[in-house]
């Protein structure tokens, strides 16, 4: 009985305290979706792959091919580490004549090396920009591991492709979260106000907080009532 009366009184004071409970989740969403659209800045990712063959080496007298792809890949590492090193992020840049610094060009741009594929991995605001940085960080790759690495078997898998949408697409959740956050805040309010409140506003209230019983209450006089 004790649970179902403080049910009770809880959704008293929820429906007592309704304005807050849809006016501050409102402005917290409306101030989120505001300050998102106004900051937002859609990053697009562009990728090729590219396949390197291991070395192959043919064991004497038993005719056996034998892949090092362990090898194969260690090589394919330390392009990897030339590639994304400051005076490759000059040399691009200053061949795409890029706005940017080696370091902000750095954090643009990935690779990834797993067995013998390799992806090359570009992110931009300009989808174009993406296309074009993975597609000549793919060349400076496959460069250093032609000529340097002297690895003759490099192919391109899959090239690069402008990118038709952002990964980060909206802030919808951005403004999801405020909302629920300012429910749960506005909820507490409600609470917090109803406890500061000790005015006595009903005859339910006399009885409540007084422990006496009304013996008669004055109506409310309409303003209608009154010109009568």
């Amino acid at each position: 009985m004790e649970e179902e009366i403080s049910l009770v009184e809880i959704g008293q004071v929820l429906i007592k305290r309704w304005k807050l409970l849809i006016f501050l989740p409102i402005l917290a969403s409306a101030l989120v979706y505001g300050y998102s659209a106004y900051t937002f800045v859609p990053e697009y990712v562009s990728s090729s792959t590219i396949i390197v063959m291991p070395f192959t080496e043919e064991i004497e007298d038993s005719g056996v091919v034998r892949h090092d792809v362990d090898s194969t890949r260690q090589v394919v590492e330390s392009c990897k580490e030339l590639t994304l090193s400051h005076d490759s992020m000059l040399r691009v840049i200053g061949e795409m004549n890029l706005p940017y610094s080696a370091q902000g060009l750095r954090s643009k741009v990935d690779i990834n090396v797993s067995s013998d594929v390799t992806e090359v991995q570009a992110t931009d605001s300009d989808p174009e920009k993406a296309y074009e940085i993975a597609t000549h960080l793919t060349g400076v790759l496959m460069e250093y591991i032609t000529d340097t690495a002297r690895l003759e078997n490099v192919q391109i898998l899959n090239p690069a492709t402008v990118p038709s949408s952002p990964v980060n697409e909206g802030f919808g959740l951005n403004v999801a979260v405020a909302f629920v956050l300012a429910l749960m805040i506005s909820v507490a309010l409600a609470f917090l106000f109803e406890h500061l409140d000790n005015t006595i506003k009903t005859a339910d209230d006399v009885q409540k907080y007084l422990g006496v019983q009304v013996l008669g209450v004055i109506p409310e006089i309409e303003e209608e009532d009154r010109r009568q």
